[in-house]
């Protein structure tokens, strides 16, 4: 029987509220991320915890935001609003839409100095990524130098989803033209030989 992953909303007065999404039990042979959804329910916030660390590395996004959430909340772990926002910049990322909240949350609470250790632990998992040529890395990485850094850097975005237009990753056309506006001819060029470089050293595996 499928599982069907559900987030955590909030932690309040140690209850955890999740999403109307229903997972589906399978009780004899149940799953990492059902796990941890018992492990909430039972308020085995420690266990619970691991799983979502483990599954967060992974690059489940759905354990990304409970992660986040966990991290917020200080279940499982002490409260820590740097790694909260880490966990909670990847789940957006990857369209977990509940995150943008929290994100924004701790975006006003944290120092700019830490706000630049998290965009920089961001990056490195998302350039990890690329670099073992996971395609549904690529406009992530693309969106991060948009919305994540202190200053959105089109002619990184521009040359990341031309990249992924080009070798056939749905809406990437239409995302690599709306950045096109945002740049000056000199700086357009630059991005295109940016996108030519990076389509003629990497390999990406066809889409499944």
């Amino acid at each position: 029987m499928t599982y069907f992953k559900l987030n955590i909303l909030a932690v309040i007065a140690c209850l955890a509220f999740f999403s109307q999404d229903v997972m589906a039990a399978d009780t004899d042979l149940p799953d990492p991320f059902s796990q941890a959804v018992t492990a909430v329910r039972h308020k085995d916030y420690s266990t619970a915890y691991q799983l979502f660390l483990h599954l967060a590395e992974e690059g489940d996004y759905d354990a990304q935001y409970n992660l986040a959430v966990l991290f917020k909340k200080g279940l499982g772990h002490p409260t820590h609003y740097q790694n909260a926002l880490k966990w909670a910049f990847l789940a957006e990322l990857g369209g977990i839409g509940k995150a943008t909240d929290m994100r924004e949350e701790l975006v006003g609470i944290l120092p700019e100095d830490t706000l630049e250790l998290v965009r920089a632990e961001v990056k490195e998992v998302l350039t990890q990524r690329f670099e073992a040529s996971d395609r549904s890395v690529i406009l992530q990485l693309a969106q991060y130098n948009l919305t994540i850094v202190k200053e959105p850097d089109f002619k990184t975005s521009y040359a990341l989803r031309a990249l992924a237009a080009a070798i056939g990753i749905r809406s990437a056309m239409e995302l690599r033209d709306e950045v096109e506006a945002e740049l000056e001819p000199k700086d357009l060029m630059d991005a295109q030989q940016m996108a030519a470089k990076l389509y003629e050293e990497t390999r990406w595996p066809l889409p499944e």
